[in-house]
């Protein structure tokens, strides 16, 4: 999915990016980039190790779906302790993976299109931030995770590079780490490509 970030697609008043972004669209880009990636995976790359430190094929699509899962809980009121419980309970891929992410992104999608709910104010791990907010760092979970669900079973891993450009300005104006921890692997030259000066700030290595 191609997409071109800026005025055509309207300006987002409540955006902290300094650039107009419909960041619903890059949700979409985001989407289309990991399920890309999904539909590649065979049986036997189930097992294989991925760039997430300790996370195999199916721990990360299960991290991925079970995402989607949370967001639509606590975007629906649920405070995330118990969003948490609820994914935590229940298996996140079943028997078919991609009939759970489609179902999953979907439902996503649809719980950040609902009325007012981006600039509500939810529950969440971080603490209270906004539906603006929360669905920037889905944005960019979902296409850290497709990078390196392409590297890990040996897949084309070039993104979308305007889905890069929004995805980079959503780490360089978020907040350190993104709130998890994610440490950069070291100083990125601004003639670099986004997607390249993305992966640095996020600590994934393209060696």
């Amino acid at each position: 999915m191609a997409l071109v970030f800026g005025s055509a697609l309207g300006h987002d008043a409540n955006s902290p990016l300094g650039v107009d972004v419909d960041m619903l669209s890059a949700l979409d880009a985001a989407a289309d980039e990991f399920g890309q990636r999904l539909e590649l995976v065979n049986h036997p790359d189930w097992s294989r190790p991925t760039p997430c430190s300790e996370w195999d094929v199916r721990y990360l699509a299960a991290h991925v779906i079970g995402g989607n899962r949370f967001a639509v809980d606590v975007l629906g009121g649920v405070p995330a302790t118990k969003a948490i419980e609820r994914v935590m309970s229940c298996e996140q891929i079943g028997d078919d993976a991609l009939a759970a992410w489609t179902s999953t992104i979907v439902a996503q999608a649809s719980a950040f299109r609902s009325d007012n709910v981006l600039k509500r104010l939810i529950d969440h791990p971080l603490g209270a931030i906004s539906g603006r907010q929360f669905l920037e760092l889905r944005v960019f979970d979902i296409t850290l995770h497709a990078w390196d669900l392409a590297r890990a079973i040996g897949a084309d891993d070039r993104l979308d590079p305007d889905l890069a450009a929004v995805v980079l300005q959503i780490v360089e104006n978020g907040p350190p780490g993104m709130g998890f921890g994610i440490a950069a692997l070291g100083q990125v030259r601004p003639d670099e490509s986004a997607q390249s000066r993305l992966l640095n700030l996020s600590g994934r290595s393209v060696g």
